[in-house]
């Protein structure tokens, strides 16, 4: 009988205590200003909930967000939802619709409605390279997976793990096979380097670098039905810039194509045109093609080959192109130029095909191949069927747009952006709809509406992943210490 009077009792203050929107206010003819911007966008409808803070002064905010059939109202400086009434709110309706009251001393103002349109699910994983700006020592790097549908972020791995003072490692080139965990690889260079390869969840460390080749293989792309990597190999160098804007410019030297065959330990060349800089490989989802950019430059092999390119650098322009493979017998053909961006005085890099094949998506500049520093830097979209192209204006910011990926169901992307500061790169998402058209992009949530404002790393390489990566940091950890390398075979045609 006691336990029943005071639930009834606390069921009561509950009551007491729930926030209620005012009954009378002045309607304020604008939309609130709210940081990060989530004002009228489309999400998933499994995304973590959008924390945001009203950047109008006040003394009170309350939030009231509605759907068709479900109601939630709250109040204070950032504007939280706790997660199973984001979830009620999300599968209880297609559009989600916010109203702000702010009270100043003794009134009441109510903004303008904005809306949630909820579409379709994303991954529920992405992973990416935390590092610091590139001019800056990357001591502490880590690989790191975020859950999209809470705030959950594990590390995969950490350089901090095995590195020993000036036995420095590098961490990069995170790829999964067809969105899924269980087949993945990462770079670690320098201090115990090597290509670390997960296939059906076995680890093993590949020594990729043959006497036949420039290097062991970066830029990775996974054959999405056959046991194959493309790669590109780059001899490459970082220059630093004292008054350009963009910082940091990293040119090729050299560079080449070629396929690791995963179940033979072999290595071939795609493409070894001494004249051509060739780069960033991506398959096609049937993998019968393979989407790269290459760069025309021929100066020969001399002591001053190094310097020359330097010099020119802002010369360096790459052009996208195809090559058709038969993963069935290896045989490939012969290379297409799709866009001749030199022509124009541009440069095209990395290339990523929709899940249905039908775009292609690429980030386009005045220059070079390493665009992340690059302010010019844009998102364009290429459609395969006719071959015609246009800038994502819709998702494009005055400042660097670089590397993107794919959801597997082809509805949404995951690109970063330096658009907030110019010096951090933070990742943006946006909806993809039936006319090819993108929806306002907007940053993954954090809990704290205030997070990147005070995070000092830049989020590199974003990937969508199905599943999480279920192997541990100390089991990679353990499997690079062992140092038990695989060295490739190099094939020959």
């Amino acid at each position: 009988m006691r336990i029943t009077v005071l639930l009834f009792l606390l069921q009561l203050l509950l009551v007491s205590c729930a926030v209620k929107v005012p009954g009378e206010y002045i309607q304020i003819e604008e939309k609130p200003t709210i940081y990060p911007d989530f004002t009228d966008i489309t999400i998933p409808s499994n995304i973590a909930p959008l924390n945001f803070k009203v950047v109008d002064k006040g003394d009170k905010i309350i939030a009231k967000f509605t759907t068709n059939q479900e109601t939630f109202v709250t109040s204070g400086k950032i504007i939280s939802t706790p997660l199973n009434r984001w979830r009620k709110l999300l599968g209880a309706g297609n559009t989600i619709s916010v109203e702000i009251y702010l009270k100043k001393g003794n009134t009441w103002n109510r903004f303008q409605p904005f809306y949630f349109n909820v579409a379709q699910d994303i991954d529920p994983f992405i992973s990416y390279r935390l590092i610091p700006p590139s001019y800056e020592s990357y001591e502490i790097l880590t690989l790191n997976q975020r859950d999209l549908t809470s705030f959950k972020e594990k590390v995969i791995y950490s350089n901090a793990l095995l590195q020993k003072e000036e036995l420095g490692q590098c961490v990069n080139c995170h790829h999964y096979k067809n969105y899924t965990t269980s087949n993945m690889q990462f770079h670690c260079r320098q201090f115990l380097g090597g290509t670390v390869l997960v296939v059906e969840n076995e680890i093993k460390k590949i020594d990729l670098k043959t006497d036949s080749t420039l290097s062991a293989g970066v830029y990775p792309a996974w054959h999405p039905t056959h046991d194959y990597i493309a790669y590109s190999i780059n001899k490459t160098k970082q220059s630093l810039h004292t008054l350009d804007p963009n910082k940091v410019e990293v040119v090729d030297q050299e560079s080449d194509l070629i396929l690791y065959d995963i179940k033979n330990n072999t290595v071939s060349f795609i493409e070894n045109d001494p004249d051509q800089f060739e780069c960033f490989p991506a398959w096609s989802p049937d993998g019968r093609t393979l989407y790269y950019v290459s760069a025309y430059y021929k100066y020969g092999f001399g002591p001053d080959r190094l310097n020359h390119i330097i010099m020119n650098y802002k010369n360096f322009h790459y052009d996208l192109y195809s090559k058709s493979f038969d993963p069935e017998n290896g045989i490939w053909g012969k290379p297409v130029k799709l866009i001749d961006a030199a022509a124009i005085n541009k440069s095209i890099t990395l290339p990523r095909v929709s899940p249905d094949g039908k775009y292609l998506m690429f980030t386009m500049g005045e220059y070079g191949v390493f665009h992340i520093w690059h302010q010019d830097a844009d998102l364009y979209l290429m459609n395969l069927s006719d071959g015609s192209y246009r800038a994502l204006t819709e998702i494009n910011s005055d400042n660097v747009e670089s590397y993107h990926s794919w959801s597997s169901n082809g509805r949404w992307i995951v690109f970063s952006t330096r658009r907030n500061d110019g010096n951090y790169t933070r990742l943006y998402l946006s909806h993809m709809g039936d006319d090819g058209f993108f929806s306002k992009p907007f940053p993954i949530p954090q809990k704290d509406p205030n997070f990147h404002d005070l995070f000092l790393l830049s989020y590199n390489i974003p990937e969508f992943m199905s599943e999480a990566v279920t192997i541990t940091p100390h089991q990679f950890a353990g499997a690079i210490k062992k140092n038990e390398v695989t060295k490739a075979i190099f094939k020959s045609k």
